[in-house]
């Protein structure tokens, strides 16, 4: 399994028969092999999560099925002809051997967990905690409702978690400690940041990563065996 964080919250996947592609809306897509089936995920219509570039693979991936949020049902009348599905949080969906479940999001849109080849994929959008510089009931609610969602994925330690890590927060980690608690990953890829990577990078030293800190990686492409 080949990762690729693309941008902000912009991530490929590459299995041996599949190529996943989620909220990518800038950057550069590295190199892969457009014969595969291609699956392209949007977790919602905010432009840092969803751009028309996406329509483009089209042109060269004969085997490409998109799979977007609900706010976004008005493409499938612009683009006619191609295989999109519309889900909303709790949809179940298979795809060329692929399951994938959309959760709700307290932000917008949904998340997604991926199941293909053995292995297991989350990609959560906009669900994070939410920890920002405001009354502390807020700040719990969203780690209470972040909780809940991703203890209802009914998965441990999955393969690889794209989790926000946002430096604009007051406590970016909670989102990651949260689900590390609550689910765990082999491998946590951060995002969310755009172009403060340095700033997310740097909270690497939070006491809280401490027992995760082996499993996260900022690379921008990861080979995992």
């Amino acid at each position: 399994m080949r990762i690729a964080h693309i941008y902000h919250s912009g991530m490929l996947v590459e299995l041996d028969g599949a190529v996943l592609v989620f909220d990518w809306y800038c950057g550069e897509l590295p190199a892969f092999d457009h014969g595969k089936l291609v699956i392209c995920f949007v977790s919602h219509d905010h432009r840092d999560h969803y751009g028309p570039r996406i329509w483009g693979l089209a042109e060269s991936c004969p085997n490409i099925h998109y799979v977007l949020d609900d706010a976004l049902r008005a493409q499938r009348r612009l683009h006619d002809g191609l295989d999109i599905r519309i889900v909303t949080h709790g949809d179940d969906l298979e795809l060329g051997g692929a399951r994938m479940r959309a959760i709700e999001s307290n932000d917008a849109g949904v998340a997604f967990l991926v199941e293909a080849e053995g292995r297991t994929i989350y990609h959560s959008g906009d669900l994070n905690v939410w920890w920002w510089d405001r009354a502390l009931e807020a700040n719990e609610a969203s780690d209470a409702f972040f909780r809940r969602a991703v203890a209802g994925l009914g998965v441990h330690d999955v393969d690889a978690a794209f989790l926000p890590l946002d430096p604009r927060l007051r406590d970016p980690t909670r989102g990651v400690v949260a689900f590390m608690e609550e689910v765990g990953a082999e491998l946590v890829i951060p995002m969310h940041y755009g172009d403060e990577q340095e700033k997310a990078m740097a909270h690497l030293d939070a006491a809280a990563l401490a027992p995760y800190r082996d499993r996260i990686c900022f690379d921008d492409v990861i080979e995992v065996r």
